[in-house]
């Protein structure tokens, strides 16, 4: 597929990533020459049709997932879904669904047509094309951030984007950015960071958690989940670790093999499994002699994991904002706090937004491992009183908020 013929390409010639001229040629080139492809194509909206995208085209979950799952089998809107790997485009089509490869001129054609548009990350999802001013469309984003997000350093941002007219500043083609937050202070560090209009940014919740209310009680879809994850059926505990994504490898890995062996131990003699979800770091890490530590792909959905564990290790991801949904135990492993701090900066004192223990080494995380059942009570309260401070809604029923307010029609 050309799509993914043009993504190995990208990847090979990596090491031109260090220049400037590489950035250039991406945001702003690329960008312009795909806008002027794309307005040979008309414009006239399909009433019907919604494009979804996600993870700039390499992955199927995040909110726009459970949105296209949703309408898919609860409307009769014709749905189509953009991604630039084969392997996720005949995993898709397998399920039915309507799937383009994200470098073709059908997707160009089909997203000048289309009446919606939903996205976790921004036009990366699918292609900078002209956009239709009459199509709505939807930043989902995928969370509340803790550390400092720098969304306005890239060349969209530049006087170079204004001097090609690219449009593709978040204000000029995204209609509304969702958050599942309650208070101005978030909605203002979304609108500062996007550059966004705060009135445009919409508190109605995530769709990908609904999953965590509608599903915590359904045995028989976890059980399939735990299967497709490789989890060994009679396991007493699933802890998941999955720390913030971080842009390379230099931020390190945080267990030693000699932590590596007796965290093993300790999972092997409490019949009990560590999930690992590392993003890039994953890629240099062999854990293949540690049967009870288990690396899952990049593609995992991180709700499904959330949904299936009994305990959550993260850093600064906001991940763990979703997790309270659950009520489950959180303990912060933030190894590298003081150099993380000083290069990203956070919006909050991170003590006061972390209700769990927190622990900079893996020894006295594994300390804590000892005694899950004590952090869950201890530090029941924490996760309530931070659940109600930063999630407004509890009840499983972002989709169809999210619908009803865009006015898209679905069988109740």
């Amino acid at each position: 597929m050309l799509s993914e013929l043009v993504y190995k390409f990208i990847q090979k010639i990596s090491f031109i990533k260090k220049f400037k001229i590489y950035d250039f040629g991406k945001e702003i080139i690329f960008s312009f020459l795909i806008k002027i492809i794309s307005k040979f194509f008309k414009d006239a909206i399909d009433e019907k049709l919604i494009v979804m995208g996600g993870q700039k085209g390499g992955g199927f979950f995040g909110n726009t997932k459970y949105i296209f799952q949703f309408l898919y089998k609860k409307s009769n809107y014709k749905l189509v879904w953009i991604t630039k790997f084969d392997k996720i485009l005949n995993e898709l089509k397998k399920k039915g669904y309507i799937v383009l490869p994200q470098f073709s001129l059908q997707t160009i054609k089909t997203l000048r047509k289309a009446n919606y548009i939903f996205l976790t990350h921004g036009f990366y999802d699918i292609l900078p094309i002209d956009f239709s001013p009459k199509t709505k469309i939807i930043l989902t984003w995928h969370g509340i951030p803790i550390k400092k997000l720098h969304r306005s350093d890239t060349l969209i941002f530049s006087k170079w984007a204004d001097f090609f007219r690219l449009n593709l500043k978040y204000h000029q083609y995204v209609n509304y950015l969702l958050t599942p937050t309650k208070r101005n202070l978030e909605k203002k560090i979304l609108a500062s960071t996007f550059s966004f209009p705060v009135e445009r940014i919409i508190e109605l919740g995530y769709p990908r958690n609904d999953i965590l209310i509608n599903k915590k009680d359904n045995r028989k879809f976890i059980n399939k989940l735990k299967t497709r994850y490789n989890v060994p059926e009679k396991t007493n505990k699933i802890i998941l670790y999955a720390p913030t994504w971080r842009k390379d490898k230099q931020s390190g890995f945080p267990f030693s093999q000699k932590i590596l062996f007796e965290l093993n131990k300790l999972l092997k003699d409490s019949n009990s499994i560590m999930l690992l979800k590392i993003h890039i770091l994953q890629d240099f890490v062999n854990l293949s002699d540690y049967e009870n530590i288990k690396i899952v792909e990049k593609t995992a959905d991180i709700q499904e994991l959330a949904l299936i564990s009994d305990l959550l290790v993260t850093d600064y991801s906001s991940i763990c904002f979703d997790y309270l949904l659950t009520m489950k135990p959180i303990i912060f492993f933030p190894y590298d706090f003081r150099k993380y701090k000083a290069k990203w900066g956070f919006y909050y004192n991170y003590r006061d937004v972390t209700p769990g223990p927190i622990v900079y080494n893996g020894k006295d995380l594994l300390l804590l491992l000892k005694d899950i059942n004590k952090i869950d009570k201890d530090f029941f309260e924490e996760r309530k009183k931070m659940r109600d401070r930063f999630l407004k809604y509890h009840d499983g029923k972002s989709t169809e908020r999210l619908l009803d307010f865009l006015n898209i029609k679905y069988n109740k």
